[in-house]
């Protein structure tokens, strides 16, 4: 795709702050709209220089909606990790930051040009051909693309679910609650869950000591076609059986209480 003056971009940040200096698993999620292509080269760059302190369990990702398609860029092994969900666009894997923009904005310039100066340009060009009668015809067009893009709801790539009436969603929430496991080792995991859907997640540190804490609310809900618990950060905890759920790709095992 290749980006003009009018083109912008939509970031959700997971995991990141808005600047994408600084990484953490309680930071909110940042939304930022009508990013120009130098803002978004300048956050991808910050994300390259953060990505080799990233350690896990934080998991930060930016996800980039353009007009184009959606995109996802991972902080992951100490580098950028690029996932289209775009069929144009086939790059993936860790690449660079250039590499990235490349794929998603094609030939851009690195700073589009400013709305006077397109506007202007665009008269000189067509002076002769146009009336102004259409010139004034193509700056409404102009001014109510952006207003439409600034103002249109945030895309979101989590996963499509819906959620339970009252009744189906406390027998769920009566089944599921208790407490799950990863292990007990260094860098395992704990999931306690309660009847109300308050959810406790902590990570152990040598002899079980608890090095991180954290707390959110779930809703019962269908995910494709089965039950699942959807965390106030939009986050599936996808239950693959009565002993076992899956979040963040990490598989926790009930444990006896």
């Amino acid at each position: 795709m290749s980006t003009t003056g009018g083109t912008f971009f939509s970031v959700s940040m997971r995991h990141l702050s808005s600047d994408a200096k600084r990484a953490a698993i309680d930071l909110p999620e940042a939304k930022l709209n009508h990013l120009s292509l130098r803002q978004l080269r300048t956050l991808l760059d910050s994300a390259a220089k953060l990505a080799p302190t990233v350690a896990y369990p934080v998991e930060p990702e930016m996800r980039i909606v353009t007009g184009a398609g959606n995109f996802v860029v991972q902080l992951k092994n100490g580098g950028l990790n690029f996932i289209s969900w775009s069929s144009s666009v086939k790059v993936g894997g860790t690449i660079s930051p250039a590499q990235i923009i490349a794929a998603i904005a094609g030939d851009a310039d690195d700073e589009p040009s400013g709305g006077s100066q397109s506007l202007s340009s665009f008269a000189s060009r067509f002076s002769g051909t146009f009336s102004m009668a259409l010139m004034a015809v193509a700056i409404l067009a102009v001014n109510g693309f952006t207003f439409w893009f600034v103002t249109r709801p945030p895309r979101t790539l989590a996963p499509k679910f819906t959620l339970m009436d009252s009744g189906p969603a406390d027998r769920l929430l009566s089944e599921v609650a208790g407490v799950y496991e990863t292990g007990g080792g260094p860098g395992d995991r704990r999931l306690e869950i309660r009847k109300d859907g308050a959810v406790h997640r902590i990570k152990y540190g040598a002899a079980r000591k608890v090095v991180q804490k954290q707390e959110f609310m779930v809703q019962a809900a269908q995910a494709s076609g089965k039950p699942a618990l959807v965390t106030d950060r939009k986050a599936l905890i996808a239950i693959n059986d009565p002993v076992s759920v899956v979040l963040y790709g990490d598989t926790y095992r009930r444990v006896p209480q």
